[in-house]
């Protein structure tokens, strides 16, 4: 059984002409005024959501709380500061968004670092920025983090990343973060990493342990999933308490998913992908809560920790806040039809430039011309680059489409602007609409942007140059 979603589900309406409302502008007015591609921020929402997750944690759970913000999944100055007005914190993993967070006027204290590959430059910037913790996770990184407390002079305060070697039932493979033979990140639970680490701590002077972290995918549904992880971890908890050694954060990761879309299961992937037979859907029912995720996670910390004060519960969401709080505007060029083959339906945007994560995510689209003109055929969508797999759905039932109008793609706040590229084309502008007000916060792409890295010759040198070959 699956659910079928309307625009009510994103908190917005269709006017009476069935045109895609943001506030009290219609979607196709925005496209025609700011060009598509084009993202559309619901600024509003966007805060209330943020607001929400870190209001649903600190009621369920009886210690303190803290809700970091992962940059990776939308780092557009204008969403971040849409939830540090909530009271969001900050999760970085690069130099890149260490500084964007500094920038924008997170503190040091705010700040969360994880990441697998963390050079010793980016470990003494994290020390000199005062981050509050650093999520730790091998034990090169580990050595490589004493080493660098040494030369800068300044502790660090730790959490040891576990692989508990957890994989959420459904979840496609290649995003299991928690999976020992699949995924690279963290210490290794069964091979025993974390005892050695914590040994190693005991001769690095500047080095603080404060607790541990994990990380198990993404697009999580099910809250027990979380759950499950910490009875995992309850042996090793007990083996660090034994040691004296005081446990004072438990970082649960994020992964939260959004409830109007998700990640494709293995066997869905292949089957689309050799096949062409895209998932029929959401599954039935209206999804967990962020309350039931708080409730599911503090009852398992709380059996963890029943005497005395509990750790801080630390969580860094990303998808389930920014995911269904923007949509990507297209604009249909040409409509063609192979009779007894298929029809295309071509727009400004595929998967090679904007639209990578529904390669292997289910998203709804609706025709933002009339979102209540029913869907009656499958057609396929695919983008402009001259590349045949810049595909946005195939076999993607949708109603009749003309040349220029205007389809929405649902829930583009997550991982769509992280993993746009310039495949012949530039990166596409963002726009937020908060209410009656519309506002720019990212222009389109210019091809001086384009190109501002490189050396373009000018027409002397060109011309020398050519010479100089005739010559030869």
């Amino acid at each position: 059984m699956t659910r079928t979603l309307g625009p009510q589900d994103w908190g917005l309406r269709a006017d009476g002409g069935g045109a895609l409302m943001f506030g009290n502008f219609r979607a196709v007015d925005l496209a025609r005024r700011h060009g598509t591609p084009l993202h559309v921020i619901h600024e509003t929402r966007l805060e209330q959501t943020a607001f929400h997750f870190r209001r649903a944690f600190a009621a369920a759970y009886p210690g303190r709380t803290s809700v970091h913000y992962a940059f990776k999944c939308n780092s557009v100055p204008a969403v971040i500061q849409a939830v540090r007005r909530a009271g969001l914190k900050a999760e970085v993993m690069s130099e890149f968004e260490l500084e964007l967070a500094l920038a924008l006027g997170y503190e040091g204290r705010d700040i969360v670092v994880n990441g697998p590959g963390k050079s010793a430059s980016f470990l003494k910037k994290c020390l000199e920025s005062g981050a509050r913790l650093i999520n730790v996770d091998s034990m090169s990184e580990l050595e490589l983090l004493h080493k660098t407390t040494e030369e800068v002079g300044q502790d660090a305060r730790i959490l040891l990343r576990i692989n508990p070697d957890h994989v959420p039932r459904g979840m496609n493979s290649g995003t299991a973060t928690g999976s020992r033979k699949g995924c690279a990140f963290g210490l290794d639970l069964k091979g025993g990493e974390a005892e050695r680490a914590l040994a190693a701590l005991r001769d690095m002077k500047r080095v603080r342990f404060y607790g541990y972290h994990f990380h198990v995918g993404t697009g999580i549904r099910e809250p027990k999933e979380y759950s499950r992880v910490l009875e995992r971890l309850a042996p090793l908890i007990c083996r660090t308490r034994r040691a004296g050694l005081e446990i004072k954060v438990m970082d649960v990761g994020g992964g939260f998913a959004s409830m109007t879309t998700r990640e494709m299961t293995t066997g869905e992937f292949l089957v689309y992908q050799g096949l062409g037979r895209l998932p029929s859907g959401l599954p039935a029912g209206p999804g967990a809560t962020f309350e039931d995720f708080g409730r599911e996670i503090a009852g398992a910390l709380t059996k963890l920790f029943p005497e005395g004060e509990p750790p801080e519960l630390v969580t860094e969401p990303g998808r389930c806040i920014a995911g269904p709080n923007q949509v990507l505007l297209l604009t249909v060029r040409h409509v063609k039809a192979r009779p007894g083959i298929r029809t295309w339906i071509i727009t400004d945007g595929g998967l090679g430039t904007v639209t990578l994560p529904t390669f292997y995510e289910y998203h709804e689209v609706f025709l933002a011309d009339d979102v209540t003109r029913p869907g009656t055929r499958k057609v396929t969508i695919v983008g402009p680059v001259c590349f045949a797999s810049d595909i946005v759905y195939r076999n993607k039932p949708m109603p009749p489409v003309r040349p220029g109008e205007v389809i929405a793609i649902m829930d583009s706040g997550a991982y769509f602007t992280a993993q746009e590229s310039t495949f012949g084309f530039p990166r596409p502008a963002v726009v937020a609409v908060n209410g009656a007000r519309d506002r720019l916060v990212r222009r389109r792409e210019t091809f001086e942007d384009m190109v501002s890295r490189d050396h373009l010759a000018d027409k002397s040198e060109i011309e020398e140059d050519t010479h100089e070959i005739r010559r030869h």
